[in-house]
C-alpha cells in the first residue's frame, strides 16, 4: 500500500486504531504497520493504537491518547491539578481515573496511569475540544475530589500543606458548593471529612 495514501488519510488523528485502519482500507495488510515503524513513520503507543511519528505531541494530545488507549477513563488526578493550576509543579505522568482495573503502561510517549474508580463515582467530567476532537477531563472540583478519595492518608491541614496547592488559583477555580455536592452522591463519612477539612484549609490561607 501507497504510505502517502495512509499518511493523508490519518495525518490530523492524534491517535489511530486498527479498527479505524480497517474501515479505510478494508484490505489493509499489516505488514506495512512493521515497514512502516522500521521507517520511523509510525509509532506503535501500545497494543492496536499507533500515531504518526511526525506528528508534535503536547498535553492535549497526550489526554487525548490516554483516553483511548484505557476506556472509559478521564484525566483526573495530578495530571487535571497541574492543568488547572493547583499544583506547582509539571507532572511527568498522566494519571487518569477508570471503571476497569487499576493499571499503568509505559509507553514511548510516557507513562499512563490509571486508578479504579467505581462507576457511580466515575462523574464530574468535562469534554474539552481540541483540534475537532474531544478528551475527557475531570472538572476542577472532581480532580480534587477523586485525589482525596484516592489518598485516605490525608487526614489534617498540616498534610494538606505538604502539598504544596496553589491556594490562589483554587480559590479562583473551585466552586465549594458544587464540590459538596460532589461529596453527597459519593456518600463517605471518611471522604466528607477530608472534603470539609480541605475546605477549611483553603479557607484559613
Amino acid at each position: 500500500m501507497n504510505y502517502q495514501a495512509f499518511r493523508n488519510t490519518f495525518k490530523d488523528y492524534p491517535i489511530f486504531s486498527k479498527i479505524e485502519i480497517k474501515k479505510h482500507f478494508p484490505s489493509f495488510d499489516a505488514k506495512n504497520l512493521v515497514n512502516w515503524q522500521e521507517k520511523n513513520y509510525v509509532q506503535k503507543v501500545r497494543n492496536s493504537w499507533y500515531r504518526l511519528t511526525e506528528n508534535s505531541l503536547n498535553t492535549d494530545t497526550l489526554f487525548f491518547i490516554s483516553n483511548h488507549i484505557y476506556s472509559p477513563s478521564y484525566i483526573s488526578l495530578e495530571s487535571a491539578l497541574s492543568y488547572y493550576g493547583f499544583i506547582p509543579e509539571g507532572v511527568f505522568k498522566i494519571t487518569s481515573i477508570t471503571t476497569l482495573k487499576t493499571h499503568h503502561f509505559s509507553t514511548p510517549l510516557g507513562y499512563f496511569i490509571y486508578q479504579n474508580l467505581k462507576p457511580h463515582i466515575f462523574f464530574g467530567y468535562e469534554l474539552k475540544s481540541y483540534n475537532g476532537f474531544y478528551f475527557k477531563l475531570a472538572d476542577p472540583q472532581k480532580c480534587v475530589l477523586d485525589y482525596l478519595y484516592l489518598h485516605p492518608d490525608i487526614k489534617t491541614e498540616g498534610h494538606l500543606y505538604e502539598l504544596r496547592f496553589n491556594i490562589s488559583e483554587i480559590k479562583k477555580q473551585i466552586d465549594f458548593k458544587i464540590l459538596d455536592e460532589y461529596c453527597q452522591i459519593i456518600k463517605s463519612d471518611a471522604l466528607s471529612k477530608r472534603v470539609k477539612t480541605f475546605i477549611q484549609f483553603i479557607e484559613n490561607n
